[in-house]
């Protein structure tokens, strides 16, 4: 938080005329619930990259004087900072998004059990103000977050609880619960019944969850079977045939080769089988 404000500290006006550049950073951050405002996130990626701008520049143009002039080690080194200053400059305006997205995948994972819980108090005839504090209070996890900023909107500045879930719902990341908070709010305020939509959006929660659950079950018997099929047996005859040809022909790099394969190729692969995997799990 220092060096958030620091930044803002020197960077603050700038960032202030170059805001409206990046209305979706704004948008993100509100999604990711970064602690942070519009202005004192553009101030730091500012300042960040400003910083390593220098830095690079002045190492890399030191690097290159061993081999060219000066003047051309500072161009090149001007040029390669710019870029991987821009590179920079791209992770901080991702990187909301990428949080936002993260969160949105905790909240949907979470999402069918957590309005199941939600039915079971609203069925008690709890006021939806006490029922959202409730699970607040009993829930941990992203979407807890989302009932606490709910609950705290209603007892902290005083909103209604339509404008409290309306509020929450153009901030969560999750379109399924923005969904459900609008549902909410418009039952509330037509005077509907709160525990029947509630028992309906869990059930329809619940079914799209099996059906995730069969399909990702399917999606993993078929990339076991890839991988068995195409790495671990395609390693395998490559070994055998490779070690075939090196008595025939005599090679001396067979070796290298085959412990670069079973060694670093295949460890590699199997990490990124690994993280295939769980990028697609409904579980993660």
């Amino acid at each position: 938080m220092n060096y958030a404000k620091t930044s803002y500290r020197i960077f603050g006006n700038y960032a202030k005329m170059v805001k409206d550049y990046f209305p979706d950073v704004k948008a993100n951050l509100h999604k990711a619930d970064m602690k942070f405002t519009f202005e004192e996130y553009l101030s730091m990626t500012l300042f960040t990259v400003m910083i390593l701008f220098f830095i690079e520049t002045v190492t890399i143009s030191f690097i290159l004087a061993f081999f060219f002039n000066i003047i051309e080690s500072v161009v090149l080194a001007f040029i390669l900072s710019l870029g991987i200053s821009a590179g920079v400059f791209f992770m901080f305006y991702t990187y909301p998004s990428a949080v936002a997205s993260g969160r949105a995948k905790k909240i949907n994972t979470a999402l069918p059990f957590a309005i199941s819980y939600l039915t079971s108090i609203s069925s008690g005839k709890m006021a939806p103000q006490l029922m959202f504090k409730a699970f607040a209070d009993f829930e941990e996890g992203e979407i807890a977050k989302e009932a606490k900023n709910i609950s705290r909107n209603i007892d902290v500045f005083g909103m209604t609880v339509p404008e409290a879930l309306r509020r929450e719902a153009e901030r969560t990341p999750s379109e399924e619960f923005k969904d459900i908070l609008y549902g909410i709010t418009t039952t509330i305020t037509s005077g509907g019944d709160l525990t029947l939509y509630l028992k309906e959006k869990t059930e329809e929660l619940m079914r799209n969850y099996r059906r995730m659950i069969i399909k990702y079950s399917q999606d993993l018997s078929l990339f076991v079977e890839v991988y068995l099929t195409l790495i671990i047996t395609g390693a395998i005859f490559f070994i055998v045939l490779s070690s075939i040809m090196a008595v025939i022909s005599g090679g001396l790099g067979t070796a290298l080769i085959q412990s670069f394969v079973v060694f670093i190729l295949l460890p590699l692969i199997s990490i990124g089988f690994i993280i295939l995997i769980k990028s697609i799990s409904p579980l993660e």
